[in-house]
């Protein structure tokens, strides 16, 4: 055993309480957990919940009030299994979520880098005979349709809560409200895109609002010029139609943080904060807002510690969010946490193969002073997606820092193109690079631009124009440029 490991056990058995509480049902804040039927009721409203979602609260609630290591959990939930610490972290999401979760509403309590702990008020009652499993197998007579368990009919079996009116459930009627809720889950799920069960309910009711909304995102992720003017469009429609949606909200900061980037206009920053507020007040567990959030403290505020420590709330909400864990990644790589970053990057990768996710590996790279593997990714973007453009300005900077001007040429002459340049201007490039040398490529370049940044800077000080160069990052401290710090 492994000195951590054995440490958090320590920290178990120094809290009390090692045997969980062998009882049937427990009742805490608005819910019922009824283990024999395999049952979360929030009133009389029954939950669905998968299986090892519901195993999950289960081990919790047998040992609410003592912490559980992520170790100990996992084996209890898993025993023959060998699974990713993210299976875990998304079933702790999903229990947030069902159980309505706040800052100041706490169910489970997160202990960084150890485990979670159960701290609500639990009321629990011992069945006679019960059993010593942590994890009673569901009844046998039960049917089980994918995960939503079936339960006998009225003629043989009746479902009793106690302390909430005693009320008798019909055991066919019980299986179509699961079914109901199940479909109810599955399809929204599949709309949204958010992985499955993220909430009982969409976060919007309106349909013609979530239908604006994934138009906006779906520009935003594709980031193609003119995309974000027309997302900001949709997203603006989604919050008149609901004024309580907050992934709405997020992606309107979404957009104008990327709008700030191109404009330098610090109202768009202004605009952008009171979105993401918005959105975080509307539901402190929506991973996109705290994505959001976190990118503004690092781009625009500096504030580096405050960024990490949202950009991993943000991935421990939801572990597949391809965007916070991109978000996480370019704010470990400007820090010098090179390995950390691509691990992070990889992660966004595996959930979302995109294009821009693979172009950001690619950037990363390239901060990391790795030209070849910045190259090599560049390249792969470019063979399967030429209409994203920026990816030759990438590829014509990395091979300008290899050194090699043949091709950095070839690429600045590609983007001058994609720039709408004639060929009159471009063969005048190549004359007085013949006459000059390749001096004249980098003085070209350096008024190429119409806001100038850390790469004119660079530029001008292979150039010997160190005044220049510092001007340029005066300018980019006063707008607060991005490429300033990353």
């Amino acid at each position: 055993m492994s000195f951590e490991k054995a440490s958090k056990n320590l920290l178990n058995s120094s809290e009390g309480g090692l045997d969980p509480v062998n009882a049937d049902f427990f009742v805490f804040d608005r819910f019922t957990l009824c283990i024999s039927q395999r049952q979360l009721l929030r009133g009389e409203e029954p939950i669905h919940l998968t299986p090892k979602v519901f195993d999950c609260l289960v081990y919790l609630v047998q040992r609410a009030g003592r912490l559980v290591a992520k170790e100990e959990l996992m084996e209890g939930v898993w025993p023959d299994s060998f699974v990713e610490e993210a299976n875990l972290t998304r079933n702790i999401h999903i229990l947030r979520k069902v159980l309505g979760q706040t800052d100041d509403h706490l169910f489970i309590e997160t202990v960084p880098t150890i485990g979670y702990r159960f701290v609500a008020d639990v009321r629990s009652e011992v069945p006679a005979g019960g059993s010593e499993n942590n994890l009673p197998e569901p009844d046998p007579d039960q049917a089980t349709i994918g995960s939503v368990a079936v339960f006998p009919s009225a003629a043989s079996s009746s479902f009793d809560v106690p302390g909430k009116g005693r009320s008798v459930f019909n055991g066919v009627l019980f299986a179509v409200v699961i079914l109901m809720v199940a479909s109810v889950v599955i399809g929204a799920a599949w709309f949204l895109g958010g992985g499955v069960a993220r909430t009982l309910k969409p976060e919007t009711v309106s349909g013609q609002a979530l239908l604006e909304y994934k138009q906006g995102k779906m520009l935003v992720e594709r980031r193609y010029p003119g995309d974000y003017p027309k997302a900001l469009e949709h997203f603006e429609k989604a919050i008149e139609l609901d004024p309580a949606y907050a992934s709405a909200y997020a992606g309107k900061a979404d957009v104008k943080v990327v709008t700030f980037w191109g404009s330098a206009k610090h109202q768009d920053i202004s605009e952008a904060r009171t979105a993401v507020r918005k959105a975080i007040d509307i539901d402190p567990l929506n991973s996109y807002a705290r994505t959001i959030h976190c990118r503004i403290l690092t781009t625009y505020d500096w504030d580096h510690k405050a960024a990490e420590a949202e950009c991993r709330r943000a991935v421990e909400i939801d572990p597949n969010d391809h965007e916070a864990q991109k978000e996480l990644a370019f704010l470990l790589n400007s820090l010098g946490r090179e390995e950390e970053a691509i691990a992070a990057i990889d992660r966004a990768i595996a959930a979302a193969p995109t294009s821009f996710n693979k172009r950001s590996k690619g950037l990363i790279l390239y901060h990391s002073r790795r030209y070849d593997e910045a190259i090599a990714m560049f390249e792969q973007v470019d063979a399967t997606d030429s209409e994203f453009k920026e990816t030759t300005r990438w590829l014509m900077r990395a091979y300008q820092m290899k050194g090699d001007n043949q091709k950095t040429l070839e690429y600045y002459i590609r983007l001058m193109e994609q720039g709408g340049a004639g060929s009159e201007e471009i063969e005048k490039l190549k004359a007085d690079i013949e006459s000059d040398g390749w001096r004249a490529l980098l003085e070209h370049m350096t008024g190429n631009a119409r806001l100038r940044t850390i790469f004119q800077a660079g530029t001008f000080a292979r150039l010997g124009d160190a005044d220049e160069a510092f001007e340029v990052l005066g300018e980019m401290e006063t707008r607060k440029a991005i490429l300033l710090i990353t």
